[in-house]
Protein backbone atom coordinates (compact mmCIF):
# COMPACT_ATOMS: atom_id res chain seq x y z
CA UNK A 1 0.00 0.00 0.00
CA UNK A 2 1.41 3.29 -1.22
CA UNK A 3 1.80 5.80 1.63
CA UNK A 4 0.79 8.47 -0.76
CA UNK A 5 -2.62 10.56 -1.04
CA UNK A 6 -5.12 9.23 -3.40
CA UNK A 7 -4.30 12.51 -5.95
CA UNK A 8 -0.79 12.22 -6.14
CA UNK A 9 -1.58 8.66 -7.22
CA UNK A 10 -3.70 9.46 -9.74
CA UNK A 11 -1.05 12.41 -11.06
CA UNK A 12 1.52 9.39 -11.04
CA UNK A 13 -1.57 7.34 -13.35
CA UNK A 14 -2.07 4.69 -11.30
CA UNK A 15 -5.40 4.97 -10.00
CA UNK A 16 -8.00 4.07 -13.21
CA UNK A 17 -11.07 2.08 -13.32
CA UNK A 18 -10.30 -1.52 -13.82
CA UNK A 19 -10.63 -3.46 -16.83
CA UNK A 20 -13.81 -5.48 -14.22
CA UNK A 21 -14.77 -1.80 -14.22
CA UNK A 22 -14.97 -0.94 -17.41
CA UNK A 23 -16.43 -3.93 -18.79
CA UNK A 24 -19.32 -3.97 -15.85
CA UNK A 25 -20.15 -0.46 -17.29
CA UNK A 26 -20.09 -0.97 -20.97
CA UNK A 27 -22.52 -3.92 -20.22
CA UNK A 28 -24.30 -1.66 -17.95
CA UNK A 29 -24.94 1.03 -20.82
CA UNK A 30 -25.52 -1.65 -23.44
CA UNK A 31 -28.68 -3.11 -21.42
CA UNK A 32 -29.94 0.38 -20.59
CA UNK A 33 -29.52 1.20 -24.66
CA UNK A 34 -31.39 -2.22 -25.17
CA UNK A 35 -34.23 -0.64 -22.17
CA UNK A 36 -34.45 3.01 -23.57
CA UNK A 37 -34.35 1.69 -27.57
CA UNK A 38 -36.83 -1.17 -27.53
CA UNK A 39 -39.34 0.09 -24.31
CA UNK A 40 -38.94 3.68 -23.71
CA UNK A 41 -39.52 4.59 -27.35
CA UNK A 42 -36.40 6.17 -28.10
CA UNK A 43 -34.95 5.99 -31.63
CA UNK A 44 -31.10 5.28 -32.29
CA UNK A 45 -30.74 9.82 -33.13
CA UNK A 46 -32.28 10.39 -29.81
CA UNK A 47 -29.00 9.05 -27.87
CA UNK A 48 -25.32 10.14 -27.45
CA UNK A 49 -23.07 7.52 -26.48
CA UNK A 50 -20.08 7.39 -24.20
CA UNK A 51 -19.89 11.22 -24.51
CA UNK A 52 -16.31 12.58 -23.08
CA UNK A 53 -15.92 15.76 -21.08
CA UNK A 54 -12.76 17.48 -20.57
CA UNK A 55 -12.03 19.65 -17.86
CA UNK A 56 -9.48 22.04 -15.64
CA UNK A 57 -9.43 22.09 -12.16
CA UNK A 58 -7.01 24.23 -10.63
CA UNK A 59 -3.63 23.49 -12.11
CA UNK A 60 -4.90 19.89 -13.62
CA UNK A 61 -7.07 18.17 -16.34
CA UNK A 62 -9.66 15.69 -16.07
CA UNK A 63 -11.69 13.93 -18.02
CA UNK A 64 -14.97 12.37 -17.52
CA UNK A 65 -17.91 10.73 -19.50
CA UNK A 66 -21.28 10.47 -19.77
CA UNK A 67 -23.01 7.09 -20.68
CA UNK A 68 -25.93 7.86 -22.25
CA UNK A 69 -27.46 11.49 -23.43
CA UNK A 70 -30.63 11.68 -24.85
CA UNK A 71 -31.40 14.79 -27.05
CA UNK A 72 -34.67 15.54 -28.66
CA UNK A 73 -35.41 18.76 -30.61
CA UNK A 74 -31.97 19.82 -30.90
CA UNK A 75 -31.47 20.16 -26.87
CA UNK A 76 -29.98 17.36 -23.90
CA UNK A 77 -32.42 16.83 -22.13
CA UNK A 78 -31.14 13.73 -19.58
CA UNK A 79 -27.65 12.68 -18.95
CA UNK A 80 -27.34 8.81 -17.93
CA UNK A 81 -24.70 7.88 -15.99
CA UNK A 82 -24.24 4.23 -15.79
CA UNK A 83 -22.09 1.87 -13.79
CA UNK A 84 -21.75 -1.16 -11.26
CA UNK A 85 -22.56 -1.00 -7.81
CA UNK A 86 -24.05 1.55 -5.61
CA UNK A 87 -26.16 4.66 -7.52
CA UNK A 88 -26.30 6.54 -4.53
CA UNK A 89 -22.45 7.06 -4.62
CA UNK A 90 -22.74 8.08 -8.58
CA UNK A 91 -25.34 10.80 -7.84
CA UNK A 92 -23.30 13.64 -6.89
CA UNK A 93 -20.23 13.63 -9.61
CA UNK A 94 -23.69 12.61 -12.17
CA UNK A 95 -25.02 15.81 -11.09
CA UNK A 96 -21.63 17.56 -11.55
CA UNK A 97 -21.49 16.49 -15.08
CA UNK A 98 -24.99 17.17 -16.00
CA UNK A 99 -24.31 20.80 -14.69
CA UNK A 100 -21.02 21.39 -16.37
CA UNK A 101 -21.13 19.40 -19.77
CA UNK A 102 -22.69 22.25 -21.78
CA UNK A 103 -23.67 25.93 -21.77
CA UNK A 104 -26.76 25.45 -20.34
CA UNK A 105 -27.29 22.65 -17.60
CA UNK A 106 -28.88 19.42 -18.47
CA UNK A 107 -31.94 19.49 -17.02
CA UNK A 108 -32.50 15.94 -15.74
CA UNK A 109 -29.89 13.29 -14.52
CA UNK A 110 -30.39 9.22 -14.29
CA UNK A 111 -27.98 7.17 -12.54
CA UNK A 112 -28.40 3.37 -13.00
CA UNK A 113 -26.70 0.20 -12.17
CA UNK A 114 -29.50 -1.37 -14.88
CA UNK A 115 -31.14 -2.59 -11.71
CA UNK A 116 -32.05 -0.23 -10.33
CA UNK A 117 -32.47 3.86 -11.20
CA UNK A 118 -32.51 7.55 -10.14
CA UNK A 119 -34.04 10.03 -11.50
CA UNK A 120 -33.09 13.68 -10.53
CA UNK A 121 -33.24 17.50 -11.11
CA UNK A 122 -29.86 18.71 -12.15
CA UNK A 123 -30.61 22.24 -11.04
CA UNK A 124 -31.77 21.40 -7.60
CA UNK A 125 -30.57 17.80 -7.36
CA UNK A 126 -33.95 16.50 -5.86
CA UNK A 127 -35.06 13.01 -6.26
CA UNK A 128 -37.92 12.84 -8.36
CA UNK A 129 -38.40 9.11 -8.99
CA UNK A 130 -36.80 6.21 -7.94
CA UNK A 131 -36.70 2.82 -9.21
CA UNK A 132 -36.31 1.27 -13.38
CA UNK A 133 -39.40 2.68 -13.99
CA UNK A 134 -37.76 6.24 -12.98
CA UNK A 135 -35.43 6.19 -16.63
CA UNK A 136 -38.34 8.32 -18.74
CA UNK A 137 -40.03 7.35 -21.47
CA UNK A 138 -39.69 9.45 -24.78
CA UNK A 139 -43.42 10.77 -24.49
CA UNK A 140 -42.75 11.51 -20.89
CA UNK A 141 -39.19 13.55 -21.81
CA UNK A 142 -41.70 14.98 -24.67
CA UNK A 143 -44.30 16.09 -21.79
CA UNK A 144 -41.88 16.87 -19.26
CA UNK A 145 -39.55 19.49 -21.89
CA UNK A 146 -42.47 22.09 -21.53
CA UNK A 147 -41.77 22.39 -17.51
CA UNK A 148 -37.57 22.44 -17.98
CA UNK A 149 -35.29 24.72 -17.60
CA UNK A 150 -32.33 25.35 -19.31
CA UNK A 151 -30.20 27.94 -17.30
CA UNK A 152 -26.28 28.22 -17.30
CA UNK A 153 -24.81 26.66 -14.13
CA UNK A 154 -24.06 30.44 -12.07
CA UNK A 155 -20.81 31.29 -12.07
CA UNK A 156 -19.88 31.31 -8.47
CA UNK A 157 -20.92 27.43 -8.39
CA UNK A 158 -18.74 26.51 -11.55
CA UNK A 159 -15.34 26.01 -9.86
CA UNK A 160 -17.06 24.28 -6.79
CA UNK A 161 -18.61 21.47 -9.18
CA UNK A 162 -15.58 21.37 -11.36
CA UNK A 163 -13.94 20.46 -7.28
CA UNK A 164 -16.49 18.29 -7.17
CA UNK A 165 -16.14 16.32 -10.16
CA UNK A 166 -12.74 16.41 -10.54
CA UNK A 167 -12.21 15.11 -6.84
CA UNK A 168 -14.27 11.57 -7.71
CA UNK A 169 -12.12 11.29 -10.78
CA UNK A 170 -9.07 11.94 -8.97
CA UNK A 171 -9.58 9.82 -5.93
CA UNK A 172 -11.13 6.52 -8.66
CA UNK A 173 -14.05 6.40 -6.91
CA UNK A 174 -16.09 4.88 -10.14
CA UNK A 175 -18.16 2.03 -8.18
CA UNK A 176 -17.88 -1.29 -6.60
CA UNK A 177 -16.30 -3.98 -9.02
CA UNK A 178 -17.38 -7.61 -7.69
Amino acid sequence: MSDTCPGERYKAGLVAPSECETAKEEVIREKVLQLLLRDKGFQPEDLEVDVPYEFQSGEDAFQSRASIIIRLEGRRLVLIKCGAGSILARERPSLSLARLMDAVQIPLTVVTNSEDATLLNTLNGETLECGLAAIPTRAQVQERVKELEFIPLPEKRLVMEKRILSAFEALGLHGECH
